[in-house]
């Protein structure tokens, strides 16, 4: 999950951004004498119908490829600058996704250089902003809405809320809210961070909760808001998939797994039978696409066969993430693979004034489509990450139809992949090659 913040500090004035997905009307009621700015009320949000005509733009598929480029651009940006980094744990798991999302949406409200600078750092596609717009509401429609609700439990479940938390009496753009309801189905929820911060941050985190299924429960640390906040804009990502062909629970035992410190590690391998996957090899590294149930979605397992993972993260960018997705090809696969669980919290704004927009975090900032109130700048960005894959599946919480083999003909030799050394992942969408989390395993017995 990725969270902005904004705060107002004396003379400063900042806002928070976090990423539940689950959609929600837009609510405000008008009573800022400007014709174009809407303050919120205080109390339970209502439906922007009531205040505004409002309808969610009509998804547009040929917006999709545009926007799912920029995502693999963006992803990988974010995943090697964290791979990299001197303090980087064994593990990582992050959703670009999730952050990418909140990033469009306050980008509805940046103008000049932020937003020039927002732009680059998300590789969006021309027309700017509405080719993301168009992107992300088409991603949202078309893509995630197929795995929202489902009744059939053996189905995977991915699920994408926004929602913006203004102080009750700050004015608020009106072509900002119907952008994101619009677009990001947002919905607003005023609160009250002046007087009542706490219970502020305990109703965010109630919502990040809710929309998680409580596998995010405290997004929002003690201390993060103050009375001087005034603006938080969240984005949450969920994930609960089955395995297409599950690992044998009676199958795993304890086997090595080699770190990238020297150290073997005695890890709960997990074994597979021999399973129709899509394969690809590559000059130094292998990878498996492993279907969840329907084929729509894939954990996609890359392991380094010469060299290390620092030098493979070292090289992965938007087009090697792009040709990942397109070269697999059938193959069957006996796959050993340990379990793993990890929690990552990241705080992401100087990652994104390194990767190019700085000015969005200064009081330089011009988020004037948010709000006239000046000076108004982001503060802080958390993001924070649980994924927990056993035999049966994945859960994550910030996607290949493959032929069988004919009976008259000879079965082939099954490709013996066994992950016992350090491997990154991604989870997509397989048929629009769009990923939605992205990570690395260098201890699985490491749960944070």
């Amino acid at each position: 999950m990725a969270a902005f913040y904004y705060y107002p500090m004396t003379s400063r004035r900042s806002i928070l951004l976090t990423v539940p997905l689950a959609a929600v009307a837009a609510t405000t009621r008008p009573r800022d004498p400007r014709p174009d700015s809407l303050a919120s009320p205080l109390g339970r949000p209502r439906p922007a119908s009531q205040y505004f005509d409002v309808t969610r733009a009509e998804p547009d598929a040929a917006a999709i490829a545009a926007t799912a480029g920029a995502i693999r651009g963006f992803t990988t940006d974010v995943y090697r600058r964290l791979a990299l980094s001197e303090d980087s744990s064994p593990n990582l798991v992050c959703s670009p996704y999730s952050v990418a999302v909140a990033l469009a949406m306050v980008r509805a409200g940046a103008r000049g250089a932020t937003a020039s600078e927002i732009d680059a750092v998300l590789h969006a596609p021309e027309p700017v902003p509405d080719a993301l717009d168009e992107g992300f509401n088409a991603l949202d429609q078309l893509m995630i809405s197929q795995y929202r609700d489902q009744d059939d439990d053996a189905l995977p479940q991915l699920a994408v809320g926004n929602s913006l938390w203004p102080q009750a009496d700050l004015p608020v753009e009106r072509a900002f809210l119907e952008t994101l309801a619009r677009f990001y189905g947002a919905g607003t929820h005023p609160v009250d961070f002046r007087t009542a911060t706490e219970a502020a941050r305990q109703e965010i985190n109630a919502w990040v909760s809710d929309h998680t299924n409580e596998r995010i429960p405290e997004l929002l640390l003690p201390g993060i808001l103050s009375s001087s906040t005034l603006f938080v804009l969240v984005n949450t990502l969920y994930l609960k998939a089955s395995w297409q062909s599950p690992f044998l629970p009676e199958a795993t035992a304890p086997d090595n797994f080699y770190a990238a410190d020297g150290r073997t590690l005695a890890v709960p391998m997990m074994t597979g039978t021999a399973s129709p996957m899509r394969y690809l090899e590559a000059d130094g590294w292998c990878a498996v696409d492993i279907p969840y149930v329907g084929s729509q979605l894939a954990m996609a397992v890359v392991i380094p066969t010469r060299g290390d993972l620092t030098t493979l993260e070292a090289a992965i960018d938007g087009p090697w993430l792009t040709d990942l997705f397109a070269g697999f090809t059938s193959a069957l696969v006996r796959l050993r693979m340990p379990r793993w669980e990890s929690r990552v919290p990241v705080t992401m704004g100087e990652l994104l004034s390194q990767l190019g927009m700085p000015t969005a975090f200064s009081p330089q900032a011009d988020f004037s489509g948010i709000s006239p109130v000046r000076p108004l700048f982001i503060d802080k960005v958390v993001h924070e990450t649980f994924i927990s894959v056993d035999e049966k599946g994945t859960e994550a919480a910030a996607a290949t139809a493959i032929g069988s083999v004919g009976s008259g003909q000879q079965p082939p030799v099954p490709k013996q992949v066994t992950v016992d050394r350090p491997f990154c992942y991604v989870i997509h969408d397989v048929r629009r090659a769009t990923p939605l989390f992205i990570g690395r395993v260098g201890d699985p017995t490491m749960t944070s």
